[in-house]
């Protein structure tokens, strides 16, 4: 569903506000539980796979491919995190939730707060100008939406590369972070940090190259395989969040107008929206509050809009 804040925006709600979940912040350790749920899941259904008979891979590959895509949303949430928060905690959860879907969180925060920050303007690095009234163009986008995780794979190893070829900073800001700017991206202190985190991104795929040459079939069906579609169902995802129309500003009721809540079919949590970013609205008015926080942060939306609706018709 979608809905519209109020002209005072999220903040200023008159008595409702009163009645406000308690927001919580994303928290290492917290990240680091969800990360590890995840790939116990995923450890289960390898097992379940490798003894299983052949037939259960058709079963089992949603599952793969739903939860790498959510530790994409775990490692998202720790984008809004403060920068200043660092230390093995955080490169834990690197090696944990980003550099096994191909990121590093210095990359995904370029790019995703910049999409927050500017959502529907020019320079959002997600806009994609009609696309939300094209089916054929949606369509195209999930297949392109295979070659993501590819893509992202050579960005580390161009990445790494670039941090001792200055020169081709602009461009790996411009084609693989999808930077808008326009502006020479050479002395980038956030290009620069983004670089930095290459070579260990790079180094997992080495590893993971020796793996695939040394057992190529339980790799690519195991790994790459469901890999290869979480990257297609996180551009899916990405593009339906939002209605591609350009946008003048970012106040909360044009955020509201272009950004739709996904919280409906109950397998969609599973495979489409994990671990609650299918609330999107509230997470993009309320983009610090942890994903646990964001189901009661939506009823509590829903039902702030319904009193001011009551409020204004009487």
């Amino acid at each position: 569903m979608r809905a519209n804040v109020s002209r005072e925006g999220p903040d200023n709600t008159g008595s409702s506000a009163r009645d406000q979940p308690a927001l919580v912040f994303a928290r290492i350790p917290r990240l680091l539980r969800y990360a590890a749920t995840e790939w116990l899941v995923i450890g289960c259904t390898w097992v379940a796979l490798w003894y299983g008979p052949a037939w259960l891979y058709v079963l089992g590959l949603p599952i793969l491919v739903g939860r790498f895509h959510a530790l994409g949303v775990v490692l998202h949430d720790a984008c809004h995190m403060d920068r200043r928060v660092r230390g093995a905690g955080v490169w834990l959860l690197q090696l944990l939730a980003g550099y096994p879907i191909a990121t590093t969180l210095q990359a995904m925060r370029y790019h995703h707060l910049r999409h927050h920050r500017f959502s529907g303007m020019p320079l959002d690095p997600y806009l994609k100008l009609g696309i939300s009234q094209s089916l054929r163009r949606r369509n195209v986008r999930r297949l392109v939406g295979l070659l993501l995780v590819p893509f992202w794979i050579v960005r580390c190893f161009f990445g790494t590369l670039t941090l001792f070829v200055p020169p081709w900073r602009t461009a790996y800001g411009r084609v693989f972070l999808q930077d808008r700017s326009q502006q020479d991206l050479t002395d980038s202190a956030e290009i620069r940090e983004c670089l930095s985190a290459e070579p260990l991104q790079a180094g997992f795929f080495v590893l993971a190259g020796l793996a695939a040459w040394a057992a190529p079939i339980p790799v690519l069906s195991f790994y790459l395989i469901p890999l290869l579609l979480a990257g297609a169902v996180n551009v899916h995802r990405v593009t339906v969040e939002h209605i591609h129309v350009a946008c003048a500003d970012a106040r909360p009721e044009t955020v509201a107008a272009t950004t739709v809540t996904h919280a409906g079919r109950f397998w969609e949590p599973l495979l489409l929206f994990p671990r609650n970013i299918g609330f999107h609205l509230v997470h993009h008015l309320y983009p610090r509050a942890a994903l646990e926080c964001l189901p009661a942060l939506h009823a509590w939306y829903v039902m702030r809009e319904v009193h001011e609706a009551r409020r204004a018709a009487t």
